[in-house]
């Protein structure tokens, strides 16, 4: 009897052991021989420069999750610093947050190719690096980025709705050389082929009214006929001004989302429009994609996609914009279902859920730590 439950001991054991030795828990580098950390995490966020609207948006609503994070315990630390956007400054800023010792750092880039000795230092250390919000080219890093692609192509998808095939549109750009831009304006153009319009010319607005206005003012010059205008954000006003001022009917102009467009678009006389949010909270995203990431979260096979910049390397998760607003609140049943996390606000309603909010503002949504789950991880 004692020998037979000696066996039966030694089989349970053996049984035990090999459980254990079967199931890999994620197991964090700077925890040697223990279980994944979940919570106390140094990190740090170091952005190019911080001018603008809604530049300053990303920082406010990072910090705000960050916050959230440090009041339970998962952030034991957590700092934002600027480099005013110069290169030279960025690395070494991120040197000195590496060198405080960081478990994860997320860089808003100044440039997408001057952060090699940064990436190689913080791998050498075991510290997580995500490119946030600008896309780079890093071996062993992560990106986190606005999806321009699903951004411009509900733009364009709703505009189909209103300017027929054949059409003499113009495109109304952003910035020349910028990264975004470039994704943003070749989806424009396979758009344009797709929807079968007849685009009559180019030019970039910069962002920026007065400029929107001269190149719209030029247009109009140049052409008699203009049955639509695809523009980028910070341009509509711009776009309305050079109308007004010819004493033209204004055809439907699509693409800006800021609040004084939407302010200005309520005041007109059942004026059809879109905007839909690249999303300023792309920064609080990237940082739950890294808490998720250090926390051992398992990413879904689906949830990496091709980096923007090369396509070789598999290494980035994209945010699909988290609202649009249309005259009425409304889209198609078949663009909605390519957007499970989209909310669709009518004028009316974007003016009075951000009464409060300057002109400057975009209206956006940051995702939760639960969107992020759904979105790219496997659920423990």
């Amino acid at each position: 009897m004692k020998k037979i439950l000696s066996i039966v001991l030694c089989l349970i054991m053996v049984l035990s052991l090999a459980a254990c030795g079967g199931e890999k828990a994620p197991v964090e580098e700077n925890n040697e021989g223990g279980e994944a950390k979940t919570s106390g995490f140094k990190i740090g966020y170091s952005i190019g420069y911080v001018g603008n609207a809604w530049r300053s948006q990303l920082v406010s609503a990072l910090e705000e999750v960050a916050e959230e994070y440090k009041a339970d315990g998962t952030i034991a630390e957590f700092q934002v610093v600027s480099a005013d956007n110069d290169s030279t400054t960025q690395i070494s800023q991120c040197n000195a947050m590496l060198a405080e010792g960081l478990d994860a750092l997320l860089i808003c880039a100044v440039s997408p190719t001057t952060l090699t000795s940064v990436v190689e230092t913080a791998k050498e250390m075991g510290t997580l690096v995500i490119l946030s919000n600008d896309p780079a080219v890093y071996e062993g890093t992560y990106c986190c980025i606005n999806n321009a692609n699903t951004y411009t192509a509900l733009i364009d998808r709703w505009f189909a709705t209103q300017v027929e095939g054949g059409s003499d549109i113009v495109y109304i750009s952003g910035n020349p050389g910028n990264g975004t831009d470039g994704i943003r304006d070749a989806q424009v153009y396979s758009d344009i082929e797709t929807y079968g319009w007849n685009l009559l010319a180019e030019a970039p607005g910069k962002r920026n009214q007065a400029e929107a206005q001269n190149v719209m003012t030029t247009f109009l010059s140049a052409y008699k006929n203009i049955d639509g205008v695809l523009c980028q954000n910070t341009t509509f006003e711009g776009v309305k001004h050079a109308y007004d001022n010819a004493n033209i009917p204004m055809p439907v102009v699509a693409g800006d989302s800021v609040m004084s467009t939407i302010r200005m678009l309520a005041e007109m006389d059942n004026y059809q429009s879109i905007g839909a949010t690249n999303s300023p909270g792309v920064g609080a995203d990237s940082l739950h994609f890294a808490v998720l990431l250090l926390q051992g979260y398992e990413l879904k096979a689906e949830a990496l996609t091709p980096n923007p910049l090369d396509e070789t390397l598999v290494n980035t998760v994209q945010v699909d914009p988290p609202i649009a607003i249309t005259l009425d609140g409304e889209l198609p049943e078949d663009i909605l279902a390519d957007y499970p996390l989209l909310t669709v606000l009518s004028y009316a309603e974007a003016i009075e859920m951000y009464a409060d909010m300057e002109d400057t503002y975009i209206p956006d949504a940051v995702m939760s730590r639960q969107d992020c789950i759904d979105t790219w991880f496997v659920a423990k």
